[in-house]
């Protein structure tokens, strides 16, 4: 019964971690306020897998003491779930609001069971008694039952009785309902950015591509002068490609990733594990080659931005490639120009594309 809930509460969590948080556009869409700017999303998220387990239990209580503190704990996380649910509703602007929800049985049935049971045991209004309630004794494992004195039928006594299974079914119904109208509202979210994608995509392919950084439209003008500036726009261009297909795989796998039942692992245990040690006279030896890397020094002189670290640094790759007059000449640019963003990066770019280390 929680799977479903908890696989649809992910795919929100998703949605919001790459998308939502991430990308202004999509945070447009939606009631992205200071509050919610805030860890506010978060804790809502991180109380619903809390409280999960509490509303979905299987676990039956016989003693009256476990089965009070239970009943409270049960219906006070339902409670908190609906109000969470009326909150992300509002802040995914779905058009619903509580007073679409109070219409909903499978939302005021467990509500008012909850206000009347745990919330207003004993309620008065201007010193009159409305109602009053009290646990019964007599209560079945899987039900709840209580005793109610209410003014509507001269305070006689009722007894009222509610199948916890039932309970739990009409909340797993109204989390599902729900969920699944902020999944809508978010897939078109997504699909409104998945079109301006492609028509980003249609203008990498015309190689027709204005970027407000100042410092790639300057090297963009430049592409003709030095093979280090069209390799720059290149590998942009390349890196651009690939993040859309990322953000394409990322929409897909959110919406379309079969639901996963972790349950399944709980009832496993761990294999055992036999380690066996060997002596180093039973094993032979593979030498091979060393293959020649430049990654440590090329990620020094990306980061370390002065004279005295880049001749260090940059004399270990030119001692390494002493006969490759490309990396040679690019270091030499670098060197030169060490506080020019562009001219320094661009001939680390191409450094990088001549000695394969990406």
């Amino acid at each position: 019964m929680k799977t479903t809930v908890e696989d649809k509460l992910d795919r929100i969590a998703d949605t919001w971690n790459y998308f939502i948080w991430d990308y202004k556009y999509c945070s447009n869409k939606i009631k992205f306020n200071e509050d919610v700017k805030t860890n506010y999303f978060g804790d809502i998220l991180g109380y619903f897998k809390d409280t999960l387990d509490i509303v979905f239990t299987s676990t039956k209580y016989s003693n009256y003491t476990d089965k009070f503190s239970f009943t409270i704990s049960f219906l006070q996380a339902v409670y908190i779930q609906q109000d969470f649910i009326q909150e992300l509703l509002e802040i995914f602007k779905t058009g619903i609001d509580k007073g679409t929800l109070k219409k909903d049985p499978a939302y005021y049935i467990n509500r008012d069971l909850r206000n009347e049971l745990v919330g207003h045991p004993i309620r008065k209004f201007e010193d009159n008694l409305i109602s009053s309630t009290l646990f019964s004794y007599q209560s079945n494992e899987d039900e709840i039952q209580y005793l109610r004195y209410h003014k509507d039928n001269n305070f006689k006594f009722e007894s009222k009785t509610y199948k916890i299974l039932e309970i739990q079914e009409r909340h797993r119904e109204f989390l599902e309902k729900y969920f699944d109208e902020i999944l809508s509202k978010l897939k078109s979210i997504l699909e409104e950015y998945l079109s301006e994608l492609d028509k980003l995509e249609k203008v990498i392919d015309k190689h027709d591509f204005v970027y407000d950084k100042v410092s790639l439209s300057k090297i963009y003008n430049r592409r003709n002068e030095h093979i280090r500036y069209q390799m720059f726009i290149d590998k942009f261009y390349n890196d651009l490609r690939t993040a859309i297909t990322d953000k394409r795989n990322s929409v897909k796998d959110i919406f379309e990733r079969k639901v996963f039942d972790k349950t399944y692992y709980d009832s496993l245990s761990l294999p055992k594990i036999e380690i066996i040690f060997e002596s180093s006279e039973d094993t032979e030896e593979l030498k091979k080659p060393r293959k020649e890397t430049y990654h440590y020094e090329i990620g020094k002189i990306a980061t370390k931005r002065n004279l005295q670290d880049f001749e260090f640094f940059g004399g270990m790759l030119k001692s390494k490639c002493k006969d490759n007059d490309l990396v040679l000449a690019e270091l030499e640019n670098m060197e030169h120009n060490i506080w020019d963003e562009i001219e320094y990066y661009t001939s680390l770019r191409l450094i990088c594309a001549e000695l394969r280390e990406e």
